[in-house]
């Protein structure tokens, strides 16, 4: 399964698989299976039935629920390549590494006392 495929139809397993899972598939999950639940609520009728408007709104949710955990995984997967791979979009290019010889501010403060 691509990673595309995965994270249109899994959004939290593609991310633990080939994102950060520690940042965000906590969050993608809570996407995710809210819009399981909103999909079969509105499949087994749910107690909004009486009103046509809900029902249609239920299922306009869960679509939209799904796709934004989908589109957040996808641009996760994208990041953690462009991280890892260094591209021109990185942020770890553009990180700064403090030389060995530089002093740790938090001694100036503690020297100061």
């Amino acid at each position: 399964m691509t990673r595309t495929l995965m994270a249109f139809f899994i959004p939290p397993a593609a991310v633990a698989r080939y994102g950060c899972a520690s940042c965000t598939a906590a969050p993608i999950g809570v996407f995710w299976l809210t819009s399981l639940v909103a999909i079969v609520y509105w499949m087994m009728g749910g107690k909004l039935d009486d009103w046509e408007a809900s029902r249609w709104f239920i299922i306009w949710l869960g679509c939209m629920l799904w796709v934004i955990a989908a589109v957040w995984s996808r641009l996760v997967i994208r990041g953690v390549d462009d991280d890892l791979g260094q591209g021109r979009e990185s942020s770890l290019k553009r990180r700064v590494i403090p030389h060995p010889d530089e002093a740790d501010p938090l001694n100036v403060l503690r020297d100061s006392d």
